[in-house]
């Protein structure tokens, strides 16, 4: 198997591919390559060829590291503006950062907001909607509930869309969660999940917990 590898790794080095490439693609290490390959003399078209990628390579990842730093300070900035607003004190501002800090997930490029609680849900939307100037058409629900039966499943979901004001499409799929058939109490409604896609609304409630907090959190630039 070894001496079959070698031989694949010389028929692709005299195909002029680099020895990096030859290496990922037969997943072997660099140096193995480097020694089986060693006696293959490239034509002057192949190293110009290997030299034009390596600078497009060189170029790409020059261009990603700008795209990274610009994402980086935009969420700086997000961040600083979430700061801002919690120094306005809006009642409604600490009180959707800090259910949030609370219930919220801590995830990278949007609000997910989960709760079995009708008041908590509603209370949340209306932050997001008054404080954080979301509109309708940017939300996204997602239902958890114990019922398979698709009437009462149909409720469950007109029940939650009509308490947040939102139309029948906000609606996801909805998830069916197996309950234990000893248990006694279970979600009338469900569990009802709020999800706003947008990278500046999370750093900018992240930015809000940190003043309100009185501390800093770099990982939450991630």
């Amino acid at each position: 198997m070894k001496i079959e590898i070698q031989h694949k790794a010389q028929q692709m080095r005299q195909q002029g591919m680099s020895i990096k490439m030859i290496a990922t693609a037969l997943q072997v290490s660099v140096s193995s390559v480097s020694l089986w390959v060693r006696d293959i003399t490239l034509t002057e078209a192949q190293k110009q060829t290997l030299k034009d990628n390596q600078r497009l390579l060189g170029d790409r990842n020059f261009g990603a590291k700008i795209n990274s730093d610009n994402a980086h300070q935009k969420r700086i900035s997000f961040q600083r503006e979430g700061r801002a607003k919690a120094r306005e004190n809006h009642p409604l501002h600490l009180a959707g950062c800090m259910l949030y800090w609370a219930e919220g997930a801590k995830a990278r490029n949007g609000v997910y907001f989960v709760n079995s609680d009708p008041n908590m849900i509603a209370t949340f939307a209306r932050f997001l909607r008054e404080e954080l100037g979301v509109l309708d058409s940017e939300f996204a629900l997602r239902i958890h509930c114990h019922t398979s039966i698709p009437s009462e499943i149909h409720d469950i979901e007109v029940y939650w869309a009509k308490l947040l004001g939102l139309p029948i499409s906000s609606l996801r799929k909805t998830h069916i969660k197996k309950g234990s058939e000893t248990r006694k109490s279970k979600l009338e409604h469900g569990v009802c999940d709020i999800r706003v896609h947008r990278t500046d609304l999370i750093q900018h409630v992240f930015g809000a917990i940190q003043e309100y907090g009185g501390f800093d959190n770099p990982d939450w630039l991630f």
